[in-house]
């Protein structure tokens, strides 16, 4: 895709100019100082502003007004803090597609699992100059009545890997919640067939894709794996020393285990556990989101399947759907594609 070629860097297919100081600053809307404090990186300067002087220069250089406006449209994104690598690396990707188009992005990150928390952040977005909002959704009244009350102020809201259904948002990017979590069952179909318990991992009650996760797998194996049994849910908090404290302690109460399958976060506690108590071999284990941790646990046989969704993808469908809806473009937002990684397919993380 256009977009994603841009953030991998393409060379461009002319010789490009060398972009002034002077020139930037002109166009960015920014003084010298501020410039030169962007290019060389020196002292600190607002995500937003940084982003501005970026695309002033890629527009001088690749002769092209990358800057659709006479102001870009300013939206914000609000991810949980703590919350492992794969979001760490959506909030780049978001920060990143900033320096390319007609919109300035800011990335904040907010206490995980504290919908009043994410309620404020997201009312706050009043008075700012914020056009458009997105959000990592948590499922709770207060998250529900801050999306309506900046409806009713013209600021329109998207949410994030996770849906908020009901509401008057622009939509949802990510994944099938149900069918990642019905093709990780299959997977542990496959890897288990000798039967046996599986315990599911869960990061709390507050992500609906968790839940969709959680059901999907449970549809899946009653389904299609009577030979599993999945015994119960239970919480780590996406939280990676409580997971290791968790699947310890039921791994130490059940000896018929043969799977966990994480939900959510804090794969590392899990690879702990097992490692502890040396079941690494004998129990399976499938979790989401390929990163430069769960990479490395394939490769080790620590983990046996990844259920992955695209950051990259995830962030460019959001930031399109978000500037077509100030726009008042036509577009249409399709699911991020399920996939499984396995140590025979995998790619690099970047």
């Amino acid at each position: 895709m256009e977009m994603m070629d841009k953030i991998n860097h393409s060379p461009p297919q002319s010789m490009p100019r060398h972009a002034r100081q002077l020139d930037i600053a002109k166009l960015a809307g920014v003084g010298i100082a501020t410039v030169d404090r962007v290019l060389n990186s020196r002292g600190r300067v607002k995500e937003a502003t940084r982003q501005r002087v970026l695309q002033a220069k890629a527009a001088i250089e690749n002769g092209t007004q990358v800057l659709g406006r006479v102001k870009p449209w300013r939206l914000k994104v609000f991810l949980p803090d703590v919350a492992g690598p794969s979001t760490d690396f959506l909030g780049e990707c978001f920060q990143r597609y900033g320096e390319l188009g007609n919109a300035t992005i800011e990335c904040i990150f907010t206490a995980k699992m504290e919908p009043a928390a994410l309620a404020r952040k997201l009312r706050s977005c009043e008075g700012q100059g914020i056009d458009a909002v997105a959000f990592q959704a948590l499922e709770d009244q207060r998250v529900r009545d801050a999306v309506e009350y900046l409806r009713l102020r013209n600021i329109p809201c998207l949410a994030l890997v996770s849906p908020l259904p009901n509401l008057p948002l622009i939509g949802f990017v990510g994944s099938d919640g149900r069918a990642g979590g019905r093709t990780a069952a299959l997977m542990m179909g496959l890897a288990c067939p000798q039967g046996g318990r599986i315990v599911i991992l869960s990061g709390g009650q507050l992500y609906r894709s968790h839940e969709s996760r959680e059901m999907g797998f449970r549809s899946f194996l009653r389904s299609d794996c009577p030979h599993l049994d999945a015994i119960q849910t239970v919480s780590g908090q996406d939280d990676s020393g409580r997971n290791f404290e968790t699947i310890t302690d039921i791994l130490q109460q059940h000896q018929d285990i043969v799977g966990i399958y994480n939900v959510g976060g804090g794969n590392e506690g899990v690879v702990k556990a097992l490692d502890k108590l040396g079941l690494t071999d004998e129990v399976k284990f499938i979790g989401h989101n390929l990163t430069p941790k769960t990479r490395n646990y394939l490769l080790d046989r620590a983990m046996h399947f990844i259920i992955h969704q695209d950051m990259r993808l995830l962030a460019e469908q959001a930031v399109e759907a978000m500037l077509a809806n100030l726009e008042n473009r036509a577009s249409t937002i399709a699911s991020v594609p399920v996939e499984v990684i396995t140590r025979e397919n995998l790619k690099e993380v970047s």
